[in-house]
């Protein structure tokens, strides 16, 4: 650091400093020569006012070169400069004089026309103060510098903060907006790599939910015709095969629309968000499933306003409703809400078996199953998390497993308030 100071400084001394020194003295020599030659042609009467002008124009001081004065001992640079520049314009040798008095005036004498002239000034006239000046340079210098770096990182820091934004919402299964190809060559490769790829993702994914969608339609045919034909059988000749029958083609039909649901989780981005009150729309919710024969917990909290998806909520909540009844070893289920300015949670606990600890992230994998059989009785389609996890990561909702002491899980549902956020916009 020491060594860039130093090396800063002597590049603004030897490049500004100097040559606005000798620019200076030039320009001070250049006065003095002219006012001594035009007092000099001025009539005797006219000089007195001529020299008055000139104290109060310039700081010069024009008196007869009477006194014999010593030569100023101490010489700054721009003296050194001044005199150089008076003896190449008077053709001779100059020296500054001093005036032998406590100020801190320098004198010269002028010889002009069979005379001598005596002009005085300020010995810090015109001058600079090299460390000063420096020190001025130096802060004028760092001030631009930090204000052009600040300017630059700036500019960096918005390209990788949309970029940023842009992975997230991606993340999430939105599709960002196509990035600006612009900025440094690093930036600008990275944002068209990004744009290609996020093209291609989406590319992929509508391929796939189109690809699945003909699957589902081409499945779908044979299945409704089995039906028919089961629905035409005698079931007095085979009625526990024929059941059997029925209930695997409901199986498959289930299966068919839980793939759908999970393939077409990733499309688009939440645009049916809405004003509601979450727990009106939970007790509705919970409501719907009080006709099952375990008994659900819930009391009525204070209103809770949200904007969120009712369609998205409502089949997170059925999911997870489901789960609990199915999974909770018939005992109570108990719905909670708790609500605050910034944020919601829901929270589904049972007394079930429970899931274990290292098992509780493998449960949102999709055909993932803890129990190990394929019966559906008993193990589910091995979706339903899977559908949870994906509407979660869409709509900005947090969806954790958490095991109970004395048996059983909590499932918590965290929605934040993003009602709050656009009013504060």
């Amino acid at each position: 650091m020491l060594t860039f100071l130093l090396f800063s400084s002597g590049v603004i001394v030897y490049y500004i400093l100097v040559p606005m020194a000798r620019q200076a003295s030039g320009d001070l020599a250049a006065l003095i020569v002219l006012s001594a030659q035009t007092w000099v042609e001025l009539p005797p009467d006219t000089r007195p006012d001529f020299e008055d002008e000139l104290y109060l124009q310039h700081g010069l001081s024009l008196v007869s070169a009477e006194a014999q004065l010593k030569p100023v001992r101490y010489k700054s640079p721009y003296l050194r400069f001044l005199e150089t520049a008076l003896s190449r314009r008077l053709g001779q040798e100059i020296q500054l004089l001093d005036g032998g008095t406590a100020d801190d005036w320098a004198w010269v004498d002028v010889p002009m026309a069979e005379r001598t002239v005596r002009i005085g000034f300020s010995s810090k006239h015109n001058d600079a103060s090299p460390p000063l000046a420096v020190l001025l340079l130096l802060l004028g210098g760092s001030m631009i510098t930090l204000i052009s770096s600040l300017l630059l990182v700036r500019r960096q820091t918005y390209s990788l903060a949309q970029l940023a934004s842009a992975t997230s919402r991606f993340g999430r299964g939105e599709r960002p907006e196509s990035l600006p190809e612009e900025g440094p060559e690093e930036l600008a490769v990275l944002a068209r790599n990004f744009n290609r790829m996020t093209g291609q993702v989406q590319q992929l994914l509508t391929n796939r939910t189109t690809l699945l969608g003909g699957i589902s339609h081409d499945l779908r045919t044979p299945i409704a015709r089995l039906q028919l034909a089961l629905a035409l059988l005698d079931e007095k000749s085979e009625p526990e095969l024929i059941n059997g029958m029925r209930e695997d083609l409901q199986e498959m039909d289930l299966l068919i629309r839980r793939t759908l649901e999970l393939a077409r989780g990733l499309e688009g981005a939440p645009q049916d968000e809405q004003l509601l009150d979450l727990a009106a729309f939970l007790a509705e919710v919970v409501a719907d499933y009080r006709q099952q024969p375990v008994a659900i917990e819930w009391a009525d909290p204070p209103p809770c306003p949200m904007r969120f998806s009712p369609l998205a909520l409502r089949r997170v909540l059925s999911n997870l409703l489901g789960n609990g009844l199915q999974y909770g070893d018939g005992k109570p289920l108990e719905v909670r809400l708790q609500c605050d300015g910034a944020m919601a949670e829901i929270q589904i606990l049972d007394r079930g078996a429970g899931i274990p600890e290292a098992q509780l992230e493998a449960v949102f994998q999709p055909f993932f199953r803890l129990e190990g059989s394929r019966n559906p009785a008993t193990g589910g389609s091995g979706l339903g998390l899977a559908i949870v996890r994906q509407l979660c990561d869409l709509y900005g909702w947090q969806i954790q497993l958490v095991p109970r002491q004395g048996g059983g899980t909590k499932a918590c549902l965290s929605l934040p308030n993003s009602r709050s956020e656009k009013n504060s916009h």
